[in-house]
């Protein structure tokens, strides 16, 4: 009895050792830990970001035609105060080009700067990273309608209310001015996001965190558009997210859409489809 216990030992001693190496092994975090994923940065840090959109978008001869829109903004941003839940940043442009043109080559946004490098403007989050205000002087409503766009495209979700561990999900939604993604509905995109923790790993001293974003459209017709006018969206998106937990900053997102929307004016019998595909990133380069 005694030497049975002492071999079973024998093997259940390395087994134990193994398993606690990979628990404390670089990049291993368990599945069961919870995290609070906050938005966190202390009075005076500076973070720059990069943001790019490809989208390309199906549109009727007699709507223009096919169109490519190409989005770019190189974003520094500054904190300048944190009250209570509130975190308040001044924002420059560093580099910034926005284009819209026909399948023919032509400009379809003549009145948006083709650089926009310097633009400075003021934002608040929530630590939840939910848009507070975004002030913008000095800019055409079509320049300050781009970057607010482009900003509220870039991939990164709110945050959830409270802890959470692997597996958990979430969501949020985002609208945005359909004419700002190049599309002839007066109305809204709306963007219902589905978001899940997948992993949770070390980087040095840093917990991250790996979300997958799921996004499904809707459309909300703009407050008195003319009835006549049926608009439908279907489609959906991806996006791999990455966030410090321990330094409260989003790293980086990536993902891809596809979407059509489908409009008709039952009175005249007339419809057609506008149809979109493209890729979107977001990147944190200088900290």
């Amino acid at each position: 009895m005694c030497r049975t216990a002492t071999n079973r030992n024998r093997w259940i001693t390395p087994a134990l050792w193994a398993l606690m190496a990979l628990m404390l092994a670089p990049g291993v975090v368990l599945a069961q830990e919870q995290v609070l994923l906050r938005l966190d940065s202390p009075i005076g840090e500076s973070l720059t970001y990069r943001f790019e959109i490809h989208l390309d978008i199906a549109v009727p001869p007699m709507l223009g035609g096919s169109q490519r829109l190409e989005t770019l903004m190189v974003v520094q941003q500054t904190t300048t105060d944190v009250r209570g839940d509130t975190l308040y940043f001044d924002a420059t442009v560093r580099e910034a080009s926005f284009s819209l043109r026909s399948e023919a080559g032509g400009e379809m946004l003549p009145n948006v700067p083709e650089d926009l490098a310097g633009q400075s403007f003021r934002t608040a989050f929530t630590s939840q990273g939910e848009p507070v205000d975004i002030q913008i002087e000095g800019q055409s409503p079509e320049a300050s309608a781009q970057i607010r766009s482009a900003l509220r495209q870039a991939g990164f979700p709110t945050l959830p209310g409270g802890p959470v561990a692997v597996g958990d999900r979430w969501r949020d939604t985002i609208r945005i001015r359909a004419a700002d993604m190049g599309m002839a509905a007066p109305g809204f995109l709306v963007l219902i996001n589905d978001i899940s923790l997948v992993r949770l790993s070390r980087s040095g001293s840093a917990t991250i965190a790996d979300l997958l974003v799921e996004t499904t459209y809707d459309f909300e017709p703009e407050e008195g558009a003319s009835s006549g006018l049926s608009v439908e969206v279907t489609g959906s998106r991806a996006d791999n997210v990455r966030f410090d937990v321990t330094n409260g900053h989003f790293l980086s997102a990536s993902g891809a859409q596809d979407f059509t929307m489908n409009m008709a004016v039952p009175g005249l019998g007339t419809s057609f489809s506008v149809q979109g595909s493209g890729e979107s990133t977001a990147l944190l380069i200088e900290s």
